[in-house]
């Protein structure tokens, strides 16, 4: 009887405490409210025939693009930059309906030092920590 039970508060301690401590970690902090809203990105698309009375009026004449949040206009370098939600609309499809071509990015510099963890590990971290945190259960948004 001693043994079944000294064998259960051991197997209690091993699974209790990590769980234990896997909470504390992700509580630690207040959970970020970044992770409560969807994801939004940015695009630059290059519009040569901007104008800048013409332009704006023609880009509010249009129906509104789903996901996109935001619109932004430089006729003086005949750019627009949109924020959209890509759960909602991709930039390609962006980029078909306004009938743009995007920005051409530099590319990067080889010689310029990186971090070398993948994104995709420190944000399957932050999820991970995010889950355990049980003060998210009290935001109110």
């Amino acid at each position: 009887m001693r043994k079944r039970r000294s064998k259960r508060a051991k197997v209690g301690l091993l699974v209790g405490l990590p769980l234990l401590l896997a909470v504390g970690w992700g509580s630690w902090n207040e959970p970020s409210l970044h992770e409560f809203t969807p994801t939004t990105e940015f695009i630059t698309l290059v519009a040569p025939a901007l104008a800048p009375g013409l332009a704006a009026d023609q880009l509010q004449a249009r129906p509104a693009l789903p996901g996109v949040t935001a619109c932004a206009l430089r006729p003086d370098k005949h750019l627009l930059t949109l924020a959209y939600r890509p759960a909602e609309m991709s930039a390609d499809e962006l980029i078909q309906r306004l009938g743009l071509r995007p920005m051409p990015l530099p590319a990067p510099d080889p010689t310029a030092r990186q971090c070398p963890v993948p994104p995709g590990y420190v944000q399957a971290l932050e999820r991970l920590r995010f889950s355990f945190n049980l003060r998210r259960l009290l935001v109110r948004l």
